[in-house]
């Protein structure tokens, strides 16, 4: 009676939830943990196909992933050729869940990309500015996987301070910081004191990652595929403000599914938060044109503008 009484207390120590729904989180997060600790019996690349054939025909054919897919390709490519759109559907779910699968085995996948090459002049931007100890903000977007430029960086001795959002489950979320960690390190929750730490990072003249490609209330009216969307902004004024390198970085996955090459842009000139956000979007634009089932299609970026007319040149 005792040792259940201690449970009860250790359930309900942080949060009003009851002591069952508490419980059952807590069991789903061990089970969770069971599966991704059987999976480790699988070599890695066909772990990672796995991760991808699993989301693709049983994830993701019980989610609203295809609705939101065909939402946004209707929104800015009305007359997409069907076979492209069909690719899309299938090549979309199947890049998430290769992406999740890597994330979850942070090991291996930092030993794949010991070897990704990193693409452009914004490589040698980044080192100079290190060199000077001058604060960088890589901007990038949720296409390839996102982590693979910041887990190269890493892998050569370079922090990297990064928002993650906390998930629901709390019992799950500390596994996943420990495992995310380990890609690169800070980390700052999505919050107001993540923000904080965050900034202080930047005035320490550190490096920071940022995505630019979700929908944000309080963002600027700015187009993204030709059409407006709202657009976070604080990249290009974290940059101004704190005297920061504002590098454009997105990475794509190769043909053979398991390596990934990175693409570092040159940085974005200093000139004002509309037209370097502008500019972000330019480049993120032209990544998702070039590997289009590689950009996450899921998210509602033009939220609130849908049905919206395209915008006229």
């Amino acid at each position: 009676m005792v040792q259940t009484t201690t449970i009860r207390q250790h359930f309900l120590k942080h949060d009003n939830r009851s002591f069952g729904a508490k419980a059952a989180q807590y069991v789903i997060a061990k089970i969770i943990s069971g599966v991704l600790a059987s999976l480790r019996l699988v070599p890695y690349k066909q772990r990672v196909a796995l991760g991808g054939a699993f989301f693709q025909y049983v994830i993701s054919p019980f989610s609203k992933n295809k609705k939101r897919i065909l939402e946004n390709i209707n929104h800015v490519f009305p007359n997409l050729d069907p076979a492209v759109r069909a690719q899309l559907i299938a090549g979309v779910p199947n890049n998430i869940g290769r992406t999740m699968t890597e994330l979850f085995f942070p090991d291996e996948f930092l030993k794949v990309i010991e070897n990704c090459p990193l693409q452009g002049d914004g490589y040698k931007a980044f080192k100079a500015a290190l060199a000077h100890d001058q604060p960088v903000i890589l901007a990038s977007g949720h296409i390839g996987n996102y982590d693979a430029i910041r887990g190269k960086l890493v892998s050569e001795g370079h922090l990297i301070g990064s928002l993650y959002k906390p998930m629901n489950n709390p019992y799950f979320d500390r596994e996943y910081v420990d495992t995310i960690s380990r890609i690169g390190k800070p980390l700052f929750p999505n919050d107001v004191n993540g923000m904080g730490q965050m900034i202080k990072a930047l005035r320490r003249g550190e490096t920071i990652a940022l995505m630019i490609d979700q929908a944000m209330r309080t963002g600027e009216q700015i187009p993204f595929m030709g059409q407006i969307c709202d657009t976070p902004v604080s990249a290009a004024k974290m940059a101004l403000k704190h005297k920061a390198v504002l590098i454009p970085c997105f990475a794509h996955r190769n043909m053979d599914g398991i390596t990934h090459t990175g693409v570092m842009e040159a940085p974005i000139e200093h000139t004002d938060p509309i037209t370097m956000t502008r500019q972000l979007n330019d480049l993120l634009e032209k990544h998702v044109l070039a590997y289009m089932d590689q950009w996450l299609w899921t998210h509602r970026r033009w939220k609130g503008y849908y049905g919206y007319d395209k915008l006229q040149e």
